[in-house]
């Protein structure tokens, strides 16, 4: 997938030299000048091959900065749009699960508004790397906007959702923060198809428990009772 641009123009740079090749010895089979044709052939393709091989380079590095974050360096919401259609179509076929995670950071507000938003940048890069250490069964881990990060998690069911989310609750826990600051996510999950046949309806589901998820984080702990 990397690499699209890069095989497409040598591919192209061969189809060209060979065409070049195949008519110039059409037209000197008669005066069996073939050879000739053939090291005409092999000039054009020491001419193209770089060349066509260059612009193939280019497209991948653009192709690559159109879907990635340039933030984080995560995969982006077009590129997620993009890769969930395929990842739902496979699910279908193979009557598998597939969960939607939506992971919001805890009172983000506070580390912008009192340490800068260089230091929130830093936290969410931090973040975005927590998150990719904890995507060790093929997650696709993308940076849905601001402090919000998305995970495409194939096949996976409840029990592996929450082994994630606490595996990733761990890293947040012990990143270097700032002045004391310790960084913590809510989180929202939705299956595939239980929650929803399409993407929207996954999100949406996510959506509402991640912020139910935020709430219940919000709300202080009832008090302990002594007993008499």
């Amino acid at each position: 997938m990397g690499n699209r641009g890069l095989m497409t123009g040598l591919a192209t740079a061969a189809l060209v030299s060979t065409a070049v090749g195949l008519t110039g010895l059409a037209q000197r089979y008669m005066a069996s000048n073939g050879n000739y044709a053939l090291w005409e052939a092999a000039g054009f393709a020491l001419v193209l091959f770089p060349v066509f091989g260059m612009l193939g380079r280019q497209y991948d590095r653009l192709k690559r900065r159109a879907d990635r974050d340039g933030l984080t360096g995560l995969w982006n919401r077009s590129f997620a749009h993009r890769c969930v259609v395929g990842l739902l179509k496979q699910a279908t076929a193979r009557r598998k699960r597939l969960a939607v995670v939506l992971i919001d950071l805890n009172d983000f507000k506070l580390i912008n508004d009192e340490l800068g938003h260089a230091e929130g940048d830093r936290a969410i890069s931090m973040a975005a790397a927590a998150l990719e250490a904890s995507a060790v069964r093929g997650e696709i881990v993308c940076r849905w906007g601001g402090d919000e990060f998305l995970l495409l998690c194939p096949y996976a069911d409840r029990q592996e959702a929450e082994a994630l989310k606490h595996a990733i609750d761990e890293r947040m826990e012990h990143l270097p923060l700032h002045s004391g600051y310790r960084m913590s996510a809510s989180c929202g999950y939705a299956f595939f198809p239980e929650d929803g046949a399409t993407f929207a309806e996954l999100s949406q589901a996510a959506d509402r428990r991640l912020y139910d998820n935020k709430r219940q984080a919000k709300c202080p702990p009832e008090p302990r009772r002594l007993e008499a």
